[in-house]
């Protein structure tokens, strides 16, 4: 049974909303994908079981947004001190019994229950954001694990992209080489809690910086440096602030990009890295493995690993990697983008309101990323006139405007045109994506929720334009159609609309690109724009809207 648009809308706010965790934002996922798909394909692209799905859609629909979170239980609550927390996250770098450190392992070894290990495992090992190594790590090309730095000070895990390609088809993650490289990830991960005095799940260790442990580090990156080929960018994660001088180092070495993780984020990175590493790393990750468990046997100083070259290491596509002063460009995207994603799909469907003030520290908080990198993305979504900036004020949500509205659609008219001409003399061939989407917005127009349906209009128009083959032109488009999704959401408008006319005009247009008819897809569109325009503003009149007075 659909679920009604309020449900829908709702759950798109709790899933975009800065506040909310990370597990309730991906119960809401699961809903909503449950709805616009099956409950199968659902479990597909968040990689769940369907039987996760499917229980926290049908807790949904009997419960409410409250059937997501999670409920007390029965009997005495699972009680886990920091000490118990410690002991389950560092037993990993001790021999596992029967090859692997499962679950029943851990409670074996250490005497606890079976829940309460993995209690422990998904609050540090999931629970956490981790947007920062999904940015900078691309999982679709695979990576490879170039060093391994441990000390009670500071963790660095250093990656380059390899130099033969990836194989293909290696094997899904319930195979073995993924589950190597996941337990031998979690292993390195734990290689904190190895380090000579203890160390807390979410902190970094107690001494800011011994001199020892500052020559090793530099040892380890300058080791790098002669392995990796030159052309090639070096990734470097950690989870405290270098010493002076491996930063002096790091910056006469401008191929080396460094991001800083929140200590408390740091072992979450788990699945993110694990599904970015080349599984042909396996066997010298199993290597790896023991190396550590060596030394935390051991050691009382830093431990460091730099992977020694092998004969995947040599460029069989004959091309190498492109380029650009001597810095290898990477396939990965930068960290302000993911950020910037983040936040415009969180403006664009109401999580913040007209005027609201958006506070950096908590938002940095919750994305597990330093305020930096949300400066940056503010600055782009203040040049998307989805932001406002003002000295001494920060950044707010624009109380939208008459003007405003009016403007976005006179730029947007011209433009919607000169895409969909082009899409009309391209033929039919563009047209899969356009066709989807408008299948989309008829299924929202039969629950009658108008609202969704003007989301699903807008994101038609994208797809049009997207088929134009004309990226900068396409851009700028994208931007007012998130402009529009904004005044949409935060007025809480209805759309320009009547959800039949929508459908109406839709088909007509996609019947002229059929056609191959420019003209007439020309006079469909103008038309829609004039109502869109005129209908947007009558309701913002009747909303209270600020009086600006349009053109005349």
């Amino acid at each position: 049974m659909p679920l009604p648009g309020d449900d829908s809308r709702l759950l798109e706010r709790l899933a975009a909303a800065p506040s909310t965790t990370q597990a309730l934002a991906l119960r809401a996922r699961m809903v909503l994908l449950s709805e616009q798909h099956s409950v199968a394909e659902a479990a597909r692209m968040l990689d769940v079981s369907r039987h996760t799905v499917a229980k926290w859609r049908t807790r949904f629909v009997e419960a409410g947004p409250d059937g997501l979170r999670d409920q007390a239980r029965p009997g005495r609550p699972v009680s886990i001190d920091d000490d118990v927390q410690r002991q389950v996250l560092g037993v990993q770098l001790r021999p596992p019994p029967g090859g692997a450190w499962t679950t029943r392992a851990v409670a074996a070894e250490l005497g606890i229950s079976q829940t309460a290990v993995s209690k422990v495992r998904r609050t540090w090992f999931a629970d956490h954001p981790d947007i920062i190594t999904r940015s900078v790590l691309n999982a679709s090309n695979r990576v490879t694990l170039a060093a391994v730095f441990a000390s009670e000070s500071a963790r660095a895990l250093l990656f380059h992209e390899p130099l033969s390609p990836a194989v293909s088809g290696y094997g899904s993650a319930s195979e073995g080489p993924a589950r190597i490289v996941r337990e031998s990830v979690r292993t390195v991960l734990s290689a904190r809690f190895g380090c000579e005095s203890g160390v807390s799940p979410d902190g970094p260790g107690p001494s800011p910086g011994r001199p020892q442990s500052e020559a090793d580090l530099l040892d380890v990156v300058g080791r790098v440096n002669k392995v990796v080929p030159p052309d090639r960018r070096v990734i470097t994660i950690v989870d405290a602030e270098l010493p002076t001088e491996v930063q002096r180092w790091l910056h006469r070495h401008p191929r080396f990009s460094v991001y800083e993780v929140a200590p408390g984020n740091w072992l979450a990175q788990l699945s993110s890295i694990t599904d970015a590493i080349d599984r042909r790393q396996s066997t010298q990750l199993l290597d790896l493995e023991g190396e550590l468990r060596q030394w935390a046997s051991k050691g009382r100083r830093s431990f460091g690993w730099v992977r020694s070259p092998r004969v995947d290491d040599v460029d069989t596509t004959g091309a190498g990697v492109p380029t650009s002063g001597g810095v290898a460009r990477t396939s990965a995207p930068r960290l302000v983008t993911a950020v910037v994603k983040e936040l415009r799909e969180s403006i664009a469907t109401g999580a913040f309101r007209a005027g609201q003030k958006i506070p950096e520290e908590p938002l940095a908080a919750r994305l597990g990323v330093s305020r930096g990198p949300i400066r940056d993305a503010l600055q782009i979504l203040a040049e998307d006139g989805l932001v406002a900036l003002e000295p001494h004020r920060g950044a707010y949500i624009p109380i939208p405007t008459r003007q405003d509205i009016f403007d976005t659609y006179t730029a947007r008219g011209p433009l919607g045109a000169l895409l969909l001409r082009r899409v009309a003399t391209r033929g039919r061939a563009r047209l899969g994506p356009v066709e989807a989407a408008l299948a989309e917005v008829v299924r929202i127009s039969r629950t009658g929720d108008a609202p969704a349906a003007g989301d699903a209009d807008i994101r038609w128009q994208d797809a049009v334009a997207h088929a134009a083959d004309m990226p900068r032109i396409e851009k700028i488009f994208v931007r007012l159609s998130l402009q529009l999704r904004m005044f949409i959401s935060i007025l809480g408008l209805d759309y320009a609309y009547a959800v039949d006319e929508i459908v109406s005009d839709d088909t007509e247009i996609l019947k002229a690109l059929r056609n191959q008819d420019p003209d007439l897809v020309t006079t469909l569109w103008s038309r829609k724009i004039d109502n869109s325009v005129l209908n947007m503003v009558e309701l913002f009149r009747r909303h209270g809207g600020a009086e600006n007075s349009l053109p005349q």
